[in-house]
C-alpha cells in the first residue's frame, strides 16, 4: 500500500516543476520567442517535466522511507494554503489561454524574413511623385469604395546610401489621378536595403498583432475563467493534492505530458500526417483534462 511522504527532495522538485511550468506558460504568452523554434518555452517546458519526474522519484523514496517501522509515521503539519485555488484556478485557464496562442503561431520562415526587414528598417514612408509610368486608370466608387486611380509611377525613394528613382506598377491614389513632382503616396520598402522590392501593400503580419488581440478579447475570458474555477475549489481538498498518489498524479502528469507533445509540431514546426495546427488546438483541452482528473480522484 502506498503511503505519502514529504522531504526536502519532494518540496524543491515539486515547486520547481510548478514555477518552471509557469513560466513556460507566461514567456508563451509574452512572445519571448515569436517565430519557431519557439525554445524559450520548450526549454522551460522540458525543465518542467525534469522536476515532476524528480519529483515522483523524491515521493517514491520519500515514501518508502515513511514505511520504515523505526521511522516517525508521516503527519501532514501543513495548514491549507488559501493561494493555492488561485495557483490552480488561473493556471488552468492561462496554460489553455498559451496553448491555444500556439495555433496562430507565425511560420519560422516568414518570422525570420520579417525580422530582417524590420533590421533594414522596412516600414511604410510617404515618397514623392518623380513622373508617371503609364495612363491613370480610374475606378468608380460605389458605397463600400471611394473613387480611385490606378497609376504606374516613378518614386523618388530615400535610400540610406542615397536616392533613387523605382518605378511601381499599379499604386493607388484616392478621387484624383497623381501629378508629377506634387503627389506623395505611401509605399512600403527598407532604407538600408535597396534590394527589397518597393511596394504599395506591403504589410506584414507581426506576432505582436496576435498577442494584442488576445489581450482585448481573450485576456478577459481567461481572467473570468480562472476566477470562476478558483471560486469553485476547496482548500483542504487542494492541499492534500500536494502530496503525490500514484492513481491520481500519474494519470494527470501523464495528460499534461501529452498536450506538450501534440504542441512540438507547432513548437518545432514539422508535420504529422500534413498536420501541425490541429495537434495544438488539441492540446489546449490538456490542461482542464488534467485538473478534472485530480479533482475526480484526488
Amino acid at each position: 500500500m502506498y503511503t505519502p511522504g514529504r522531504s526536502a527532495a519532494t518540496s524543491l522538485a515539486g515547486w520547481g516543476m510548478v514555477l518552471s511550468a509557469g513560466a513556460a506558460v507566461l514567456v508563451s504568452l509574452a512572445g519571448v520567442s515569436p517565430y519557431p523554434p519557439l525554445t524559450a518555452p520548450l526549454a522551460l517546458a522540458g525543465l518542467a517535466v525534469l522536476f515532476a519526474a524528480a519529483w515522483v522519484v523524491a515521493s517514491y523514496r520519500a515514501a518508502t522511507r515513511s514505511r520504515d517501522p523505526l521511522a516517525k509515521p508521516y503527519r501532514e503539519t501543513r495548514r491549507p494554503n488559501r493561494v493555492l485555488r488561485y495557483v490552480f484556478g488561473f493556471g488552468v485557464s492561462v496554460a489553455t489561454a498559451a496553448a491555444l496562442m500556439s495555433v496562430f503561431t507565425i511560420s519560422g520562415d516568414y518570422g525570420r524574413e520579417t525580422a530582417r526587414l524590420e533590421r533594414a528598417g522596412y516600414d511604410r514612408y510617404e515618397v514623392p511623385v518623380v513622373r508617371l509610368a503609364g495612363r491613370p486608370e480610374f475606378h468608380e466608387g460605389d458605397d463600400d469604395h471611394d473613387p480611385y486611380h490606378l497609376t504606374g509611377l516613378v518614386l523618388r525613394i530615400p535610400y540610406a546610401s542615397g536616392p533613387r528613382e523605382v518605378a511601381v506598377r499599379g499604386v493607388y491614389t484616392r478621387f484624383k489621378p497623381p501629378v508629377a513632382g506634387r503627389t506623395h503616396v505611401e509605399v512600403y520598402f527598407a532604407p538600408r536595403d535597396p534590394d527589397v522590392p518597393v511596394v504599395e501593400n506591403g504589410s506584414r503580419d507581426h506576432p505582436w498583432y496576435f498577442l494584442l488581440l488576445f489581450a482585448i478579447w481573450g485576456g478577459p475570458w481567461t481572467l473570468v475563467s480562472g476566477g470562476i474555477l478558483s471560486g469553485c475549489m476547496d482548500a483542504d481538498e487542494l492541499h492534500r493534492l500536494r502530496r503525490f498518489e500514484p492513481e491520481v498524479h500519474l494519470p494527470a502528469l501523464g495528460i499534461l505530458l501529452a498536450g506538450l507533445v501534440l504542441l512540438l509540431p507547432v513548437a518545432l514546426e514539422f508535420e504529422v500526417a500534413g498536420l501541425s495546427r490541429l495537434p495544438a488546438l488539441l492540446a489546449c483541452l490538456t490542461p482542464p483534462l488534467a485538473f478534472a482528473w485530480l479533482v475526480k480522484r484526488g
